[in-house]
């Protein structure tokens, strides 16, 4: 293993003894210089309470200043003057080898620049117990890669979203394989330690358990600590542990700082033969860990030392505005050798590393977990969407399953129109993908209830329905709730129920995973494609530009109400008012519905040409709040694709109704995220003077 400078340093009463070993000076030396500083205990606890409270702060825009107003103090205060000169000339990596706990050393300000960012650090801890075989790194040319994410509490937002980003940042370099939501099980994360992967992530709670000390919080509240990670852990693997710092709590018999209590998990890594492991020494519960993370695998995977990629991937985090003021970048620590570069040769990994033909290239297909896992695991799900979708004590039925979606209700005056909406649509846009079901339109329903003046329940018997979906939304405006409840129809017996809830930033999320909850209690069990494909659908959707898209429908034009009771109650051979798949449809189509397909395509191809004038001409009519709409619509996406898929037609007379998914991609113009909508459309047309056009695209809110 490569030599790095390293700094030593080791408590006595009163002092700190400081040795400096460089490697192309000292070798051979006869004599080591020892320093001893003067640092009494109750300054250092002083130090280490105020570093601990400094990473655990809130984010906020003085953070930076904040930090180097205290890391200057711990560099003042620990650092012999006689020191400082030499650790300043030290370009690349610095490995600080101790028995001191409590004292990030990546917060050290020397004046000019954190310690982190200066350099390549590393920590190697000083212990009193036999050290595992020093077997070199050893990871594979095309290493297997492990995403561990478990929340059972429900109370850590972040993770879905990190398990996510992870999986995507490793699949050029890695084959992954991802255990989250419930499937993070005890039996399931044991198993997974003992099958030889390269590269291991956990994302989630790190609590103290009375019994066995600081442990690592799994789907089913089993608690998994060092000794059995030790125990299970096969191979040679980078450990990546972002915890949530609940193991710093009070009534912890593991005395000491923050660090003795968190490393606790990293030793059963470490001793079960880790070549190295970042870990979290605070709160690092917000979405920039993920980035952080994500960033130092790229680096770390592409053959930059793993100290290096480190302080690249906090240089990164501090130089975006969005990250700059969340302590994220200063609370992760390298236990390990800076140095080392885990994978092999370059010309070796060229040849066996899968990497995207572009920047923006197809990923590498993510694998499935191996036996005795895959029955256990569904591969790249998020969280908290993972969750949704275990293996059901029941079949999926053998045929398929009619089911509604009942208006979406809302609790109290701080839920706006949209979001019950959004939630309806989300809903019939997730469940009419699966073939097992078969979801009526919203607007057969509303138009049935509103005809025959019916409850909700006499529609879906007269409708002819299997299952019934009803959800309500409420807020106290810091947080809502969306809460589901199916009902069997032909017994009208609650089939079950389910909530979510969240911060209504993450609305889109949540009505993602509301949508796969749903699943779960019709029996649905996807595959992992169609998992793939819904969460492909709606992940990168955001409420400002979902509203965005909505505005550019426009309203019902004049002449129609825009309900569905204007709508046909024939049907074109072939159509249905269920919002069947596309490939449903074997039967031959008439001339109407030939030409009503033809319209539908002229309005995509409009779209994508961003002609306002075009899309006029395909309309009974456009208003001026349309036309500001989609100006407003176009100048974010720049290069706007737009796909019409899954056509259903329904024509009486010179009137029809088109159910349809318009499907948008593009590159958000102020984010430069790459953004993907999708959202199922009814409209109502309307023929004149022999031609179809179309009236309107949506209820009126």
């Amino acid at each position: 293993m490569r030599s790095v400078p390293t700094l030593s340093v080791e408590p006595s009463t009163g002092v700190l003894r400081f040795r400096l070993e460089l490697p192309e000076h000292d070798p051979g030396e006869p004599l080591q210089e020892e320093i001893r500083h003067s640092v009494d205990d109750g300054t250092l606890r002083a130090l280490q309470q105020s570093a601990e409270e400094l990473l655990r702060s809130a984010e906020s825009p003085g953070f930076a200043d904040e930090a180097r107003a205290r890391g200057g103090v711990l560099y003042r205060t620990l650092i012999p003057a006689r020191l400082r000169g030499r650790l300043m000339a030290i370009p690349g990596s610095l490995l600080v080898s101790t028995s001191l706990y409590g004292i990030p050393w990546e917060l050290l300000h020397d004046g000019d620049e954190f310690w982190g960012l200066r350099y390549g650090l590393g920590k190697r801890l000083v212990m009193d117990r036999a050290l595992p075989a020093g077997a070199g790194p050893g990871l594979r040319a095309r290493p297997r890669a492990l995403v561990i994410g478990s929340n059972p509490r429900g109370d850590l937002h972040f993770v879905a979203h990190e398990v996510e980003a992870i999986c995507e940042a490793l699949e050029p370099f890695a084959d992954v394989d991802c255990v989250a939501g419930r499937l993070a099980t005890f039996d399931t994360v044991t198993a997974a330690l003992g099958a030889g992967f390269d590269v291991i992530h956990y994302c989630g709670h790190v609590v103290v358990d009375e019994d066995v000390g600081p442990a690592l919080l799994l789907a089913d509240e089993k608690t998994l600590p060092a000794t059995l990670i030790e125990a299970n852990l096969a191979g040679r693997p980078l450990v990546f542990l972002n915890g949530c710092a609940s193991a710093r709590g009070h009534g912890s018999h593991t005395a000491g700082p923050w660090e003795t209590r968190f490393s606790s998990v990293a030793y059963g890594f470490l001793f079960g033969g880790a070549v190295a492991v970042v870990g979290t020494l605070a709160d690092v519960s917000d979405r920039h860990a993920a980035a952080l993370a994500a960033e130092f695998y790229r680096k770390a995977l592409d053959r930059a030392p793993v100290g290096e990629a480190l302080r690249a991937a906090r240089a990164g985090a501090r130089a975006d505005p969005e990250s700059a003021g969340s302590p994220t970048w200063l609370s992760v620590v390298l236990y390990g050798n800076p140095a080392q570069v885990l994978l092999r040769s370059r010309d070796d990994a060229d040849r066996s590393v899968v990497r995207p033909a572009t920047s923006v290239g197809t990923p590498v297909k993510r694998r499935a977990m191996p036996r005795p896992l895959a029955a256990a695991a569904l591969v790249l799900v998020p969280l908290a969407l993972v969750a949704a979708v275990v293996r059901l004590r029941w079949s999926a039925p053998a045929t398929p399953v009619v089911v509604g979606v009942m208006e979406v209700r809302s609790r109290g005056p701080n839920v706006p129109p949209w979001m019950g909406e959004l939630t309806r649509d989300g809903l019939n846009t997730t469940l009419s993908k699966f073939s097992q079901l078969r979801v009526y339109s919203r607007q057969k329903i509303d138009f049935v209830r509103e005809r025959r003046q019916l409850s909700e329940i006499e529609a879906a018997e007269a409708l002819g329905m299997s299952k019934m979906l009803s959800a309500t939304i409420s807020s106290d405006g810091s947080m809502v709730t969306l809460d589901l409840e199916v009902v069997d129809i032909p017994t009208g017996l609650l089939q079950g129920s389910e909530s979510v809830h969240g911060p209504p930033e993450r609305f889109m999320e949540l009505g993602t995973e509301f949508a796969l909850r749903a699943l779960r209690v019709l029996g649905v069990e996807p595959t992992a494609d169609e998992m793939k494909a819904v969460l492909a659908s709606r992940a990168n959707e955001t409420l400002d530009v979902y509203r965005m898209f909505k505005e550019t429908l426009g309203e019902p034009a004049a002449g129609t109400s825009g309900h569905p009771e204007r709508a046909p109650a024939r049907r074109v051979p072939g159509t249905s008012w269920l919002e069947w798949q596309s490939s449903a449809h074997a039967q031959p189509v008439d001339a109407e519905e030939t030409a009503i397909r033809a319209l539908l395509g002229r309005y995509g191809t409009a779209l994508e040409a961003k002609s306002i004038e075009g899309l006029a001409a395909l309309q009974v009519g456009m208003t001026d709040a349309q036309r500001a709409s989609l100006l407003r619509y176009f100048d974010i996406a720049p290069d706007l694709r737009v796909r019409i898929l899954d056509v259903d037609v329904a024509v009486e007379g010179d009137e029809a109704l088109a159910t349809f998914t318009r499907e948008d991609s593009f590159t958000d113009r102020r984010s430069g995220r790459h953004m993907r909508l999708e959202v199922r459309i009814s409209g109502i047309l309307a023929k004149q003077d022999g031609e179809w056009k179309i009236r309107g695209l949506r209820d009126p809110s």
